[in-house]
């Protein structure tokens, strides 16, 4: 978004505030100045009038030209095709200095002298591009310096919008920001619409709103016998510089006003309506050729501009080229509308097709200011393309705009900035940004404006509160933190942690589409659990996961058909079930896998490590960084695990996910050639249902632990987790315990397991003796047997 300063001071006295300081303000405010470019001024140029062209007696391309500046006669040589006699011209005369440093010389130019150069608007730094010389409007008197009539020496500000700040798409949001910012009055601007009482609207058009949920607000006016000519130079040099291009009078008011207020405005040929304005949403398979010439295919969601035949109009986005103004048009139909900005949205995306008026729709204009901006428009173009108004607006039956009140409270809002900002300054501050305050004992009762959309809570009136009185006036405080508690950390930074860990341990993280094919899907899930997409990328993309873990598996089988066998990966990511309701559940999960080949062989023993055991070991060690203990069940629930070498994950008798190794048919069809261990943890569920709150301070023992290791056989179909947690639980000196071994071969019986359990024992009081912990040994010795028919190995 440009603006310069020129226009700007037509809102608000700019006035001793140096540009570059303005720029690093309205920076720090939250509107990000990208560049300050200079309307960089020429020397010893003036305008000046063409008397006489004639072709050049050696060169087919060139012409001879006689220019009278006002005191002088001079010949000049010039090669652009559109020279005529009788325009008024930029003229450099010999020693004149061009933006960019380019001298004016006397020069003969095969074989005739030429005294001075007809200028183009590129050659004076206004256009990237010119196809021709500039000539100016025919009033324009000669003599002038050129800086003064076109403007050259201003500053143009290049302002980097951000979606939220739509208010700020016009030169005047962005004055009333400096208002707000430097406490100056915005100034006061009017107009005058006079209409022509022998002409009705109504007696030309209609309009009709079919889809008034896509189309709130829709006005027309009608303006008989226009003149197609340039617009004013006033107008022209403005828009060059913010960087449109002059074309007439028509379209040059419309996008003037667009950039002055972000009001977009279009207008039609009224010989090329049947009937009048119907707006409605377009029809399957119907097309409109636009004003770029080329056509589009419109569906039903798109909303159109159309009259009683055909489409004129794609609303918001572009008018159709039939349309559209022309050279010998004398009647306007002038549109001024508020659309819904989604719908403005998804129809530009679909067409790939933005302009600067959906640029503006899209994210949300001021509703109100519809009916004040079409007379503006209409006043005009009254004014400068000899128009006559019609009486009377055309529009659908709007409903009355009703503000949003929001309640704030000054020290909640001091509290959350670190400041102490009085309730008086708070008001003044909200109100030079154009919203109602009313204020009572600490409490601020604020109307927001029609064009601040982004302004929905009292936290967003607190950010605009911090952004004009300035982040930088804000202290630096220490938090006030009471130290009688440890905070539970967000999910977020818990998931930053597991991350960390995990690639500590030489995982890698994979991150994948949220959507995948349902064929796939269906190979680990029921279908009656899927989300399926309405309109998807492609057919392997048309269905939202609901495990992390197919991603990781592809991810996976991918790395080693590249030839990589020794594998880890993990992903967190987000779940979609569908429970049949409106929006689908929603968690976040993580899955981890590794490859048996990942381990070398031992080179004592010829095996390799275990990889179950290593999962569940790198599962425990997670979980025990939130003081969660999980249990490991038979797995009788995921049928796309080997049934042998696979488990249910449980956290207080409760499935929280799985560990295992993917069933041999599955990694068989899907061409996976090593054995693929997989875990996933329902992470964000577990971590929301067992640790929230659940922080606290635990005194740790200054005397040292005391550990005895413990062997016992049970039968094979025992749970070893089962006796870990008995003797976890045993009593208050029993400070911790783990499976130190496990062993089952001919020496034990078959069918039976050799468990060696390390017992670790410690008191806050004292050191624990020998017979202290014997006794307690002795007594889970008695337990286990009664309760596991252990028998002591």
């Amino acid at each position: 978004m440009k603006v310069s300063l020129s226009w700007l001071n037509d809102f608000v006295d700019i006035s001793g505030i140096e540009v570059f300081e303005l720029a690093e303000r309205l920076t720090m405010s939250g509107l990000e100045i990208e560049g300050v470019d200079k309307l960089e001024a020429a020397e010893n140029v003036v305008t000046a009038a063409v008397k006489k062209v004639e072709k050049h007696p050696n060169a087919d391309k060139l012409s001879v030209c006689e220019v009278y500046d006002g005191e002088n006669v001079y010949n000049v040589v010039c090669g652009a095709d559109n020279v005529a006699e009788g325009q008024i011209i930029p003229f450099a005369k010999v020693g004149a200095v061009l933006p960019g440093g380019f001298k004016i010389k006397k020069a003969k130019l095969r074989g005739v002298e030429s005294f001075g150069m007809i200028c183009s608007a590129a050659e004076l730094n206004l256009e990237e591009k010119s196809d021709g010389i500039m000539p100016l409007p025919e009033d324009t008197p000669v003599n002038k310096d050129i800086n003064e009539v076109l403007g050259l020496g201003d500053y143009v500000l290049d302002i980097s919008i951000t979606p939220n700040r739509a208010d700020c798409l016009s030169v005047r949001g962005v004055a009333r920001e400096i208002a707000a910012l430097y406490s100056r009055k915005m100034k006061k601007t009017s107009y005058q619409i006079k209409s022509d009482k022998s002409l009705n609207a109504s007696d030309y058009s209609y309009v009709k709103v079919a889809d008034e949920e896509k189309c709130p607000v829709y006005l027309g006016r009608i303006i008989k016998d226009v003149t197609i000519k340039p617009s004013p130079l006033w107008m022209q040099n403005r828009l060059r510089a913010v960087g449109v291009r002059p074309i007439n009078n028509i379209v040059d008011i419309t996008n003037y006003i667009m950039f002055e207020y972000g009001q977009p405005l279009h207008t039609f040929d009224l010989r090329e309506i049947e009937g009048g304005i119907i707006v409605r949403t377009a029809k399957p398979g119907e097309k409109i050729m636009t004003l770029d010439g080329k056509e589009r295919l419109l569906d039903e969601s798109m909303l159109v501009i159309a009259d009683e035949s055909k489409p004129i109009g794609i609303a918001g986005v572009m008018g159709g080229e039939y349309s559209g103004i022309h050279d010998d048009t004398k009647d306007v139909f002038l549109e001024c509308a508020y659309f819904k900005p989604e719908n403005i949205r998804m129809t530009a995306r679909k067409l790939g097709l933005q302009t600067d008026s959906s640029y503006r729709y899209e994210r949300g204009i001021d509703r109100v200011n519809t009916l004040s901006m079409v007379d503006y428009a209409a006043s005009l173009l009254k004014e400068n393309a000899d128009g006559s108004v019609a009486d009377g607006v055309l529009s659908n039956d709007y409903k009355e705009y009703v503000p949003l009140s929001v309640n704030a409270e000054v020290d909640k809002i001091n509290k959350l900035l670190g400041t102490e900002i009085s309730e008086k300054e708070m008001a003044k501050i909200l109100e030079e940004l154009g919203f109602g305050v009313k204020t009572k004992q600490g409490e601020l009762t604020v109307e927001v404006p029609p064009y601040r959309i982004d302004i929905e809570r009292w936290q967003d009136l607190a950010e605009e509160v911090a952004r004009i009185y300035g982040y930088n006036n804000i202290e630096a405080t220490v938090p006030r933190l009471s130290a009688d508690s440890v905070p539970p950390e967000s999910f977020l930074k818990k998931a930053k942690n597991i991350k960390s860990s995990l690639k500590t341990l030489g995982f890698n993280e994979v991150i994948n589409y949220s959507f995948m094919s349902e064929r796939y899907l269906s190979r680990f899930d029921k279908k009656d659990n899927f989300v399926k997409l309405l309109n998807p990328i492609s057919e392997d993309m048309d269905t939202l996961r609901t495990y992390v873990f197919p991603g990781v598996v592809a991810a996976a089988k991918q790395n080693i058909n590249q030839g990589f066998k020794n594998i880890r990966l993990f992903e967190i990511a987000k779940t979609f079930i569908n429970r049949n309701e409106s929006i689908p559940e929603q968690l976040s999960g993580l899955a981890f896998c590794a490859t048996s080949s990942f381990f070398p062989l031992s080179w004592n023993t010829g095996s390799r490590v275990d990889t179950f055991y290593y999962m569940k070991g790198v599962l425990d060690n997670l979980l025990k960084s939130f003081k969660i203990n999980a249990e490991y069940k038979k797995n009788e629930k995921y049928d796309f695990l080997h049934p042998g070498k696979s488990a249910e994950v449980k956290v207080g008798g409760k499935g929280y996910g799985f560990i295992g190794q993917l069933h041999p048919n599955i990694a068989e069809e899907e061409d996976i050639q090593e054995d693929l261990y997989l875990c996933e943890i329902y992470l964000e569920k577990l971590i929301n249902e067992k640790v929230k709150g659940d922080f606290h301070y635990e005194k740790f023992s200054v005397y040292p632990f005391v550990y005895k290791d413990l062997s016992v056989v049970v039968d094979n179909t025992v749970n070893a987790g089962d006796l870990l947690e008995y003797i976890k639980n045993f009593g208050p000196l029993v400070y911790d315990a783990v499976i130190y071994d496990i062993y089952q071969g001919d020496k034990i019986g078959e069918n039976k397991l050799s468990l060696t359990f390390r017992i670790f024992y410690s008191a806050l009081d004292r050191t624990l003796t020998d017979e202290e912990t014997n006794k307690i040994l002795e007594e889970i010795i008695e337990g286990l047997t009664e309760k596991y028919s252990a028998e002591l190995r």
